[in-house]
């Protein structure tokens, strides 16, 4: 009773489709050598797995409990294929990633070197963006891999994005703001004051503004966009302006006086779920696929518990 993976292949997407000549035009078969196909599992098992019905192929009761073995053993099969195209496409060659700045100072740095050292004939090349910018040289093919958030109008069918890790945002500003020592500041407290943002629609940018209009308050007075990190940093340290950042990114600042600092909020303000972005298909996939498992298990080894 054993089968072949291109006979379960078959049978799933006959179930799918709901047609057996729908799914012999999609696996490039004859409408006959698939039925064969089907034919034979049916005499190896010795039960039907198809009817025919009104609205057309429906798997019977034995058909329905096959499909959810052949779903995994399909399951399986693709990622042991992908395995070792992936380990069999790293040993050499380039890389290109982009990142968001605040996976740029511990979590990339591990992570490569981490890479580099099972594949150390591998080159990376690491750029700084924000998020749109990023997903826009993605989908150009001017990077290979995006370490971003994952929009909000993510559509693209031609990306893939994994969650790695999900990190509190920060209202941050200068150590010399009027605000760096209150206690508990409300929302309310931070509409006088300017800032400096990425322009739309950069996910936390849209989020801030929820923040806003959920505490019953007008939109945060931007008086700079910016889709430089140096910049919005230096403008903050010369100025009353505010502006967000991971938790973790203004904790690996505090070692410099000259850094920016959390206000104190009295209440959340959002989440950042932090993706690894990447093309669906091309000749680089395994090495990218091989970056990003490796990157998904340093992201798993520092989540607390």
């Amino acid at each position: 009773m054993a089968f072949e993976i291109r006979q379960l292949r078959h049978f799933v997407t006959v179930i799918r489709l709901a047609s057996i000549s729908a799914a012999a035009r999609e696996l490039n078969l004859t409408q006959p050598a698939l039925s064969k196909s089907i034919r034979l599992m049916e005499q190896s098992m010795g039960v039907p797995l198809l009817e025919r019905g009104p609205s057309g192929v429906s798997p019977t009761e034995f058909g329905t409990r096959l499909k959810t073995y052949a779903d995994l053993v399909l399951t399986l099969s693709n990622e042991a294929v992908e395995e070792i195209d992936a380990l069999r496409g790293v040993r050499r060659g380039a890389l290109r990633i982009g990142c968001v700045a605040s996976t740029l100072r511990s979590l990339m740095p591990s992570a490569i070197t981490g890479f580099l050292e099972r594949h150390p004939d591998m080159q990376i090349t690491v750029s700084e963006g924000l998020n749109d910018t990023l997903l826009d040289l993605l989908h150009a093919g001017r990077l290979d891999l995006v370490v971003t958030s994952r929009p909000a109008d993510a559509t693209n069918p031609d990306l893939e994005y994994l969650p790695l890790m999900e990190e509190p945002l920060r209202i941050v500003a200068s150590p010399s703001h009027p605000l760096a020592d209150v206690e508990a500041l409300e929302i309310a407290d931070l509409v006088p004051y300017p800032w400096v943002v990425p322009p739309r629609p950069d996910p936390d940018r849209l989020r801030l503004e929820a923040l806003f209009a959920g505490a019953g308050l007008p939109r945060p007075r931007v008086s700079v966009e910016t889709t430089s990190v140096v910049f919005l940093s230096g403008m903050l340290r010369g100025s009353h302006s505010l502006s967000y950042a991971t938790a973790g990114s203004v904790e690996d600042q505090t070692s410099s006086p000259s850094n920016l600092v959390a206000l104190r909020l009295g209440s959340p303000t959002w989440m950042r779920t932090t993706c690894a972005a990447y093309r669906r298909t091309g000749s680089l996939r395994p090495r990218v696929v091989a970056f990003v498992r490796h990157l998904a298990g340093v992201c798993a080894a520092r989540r607390p518990g």
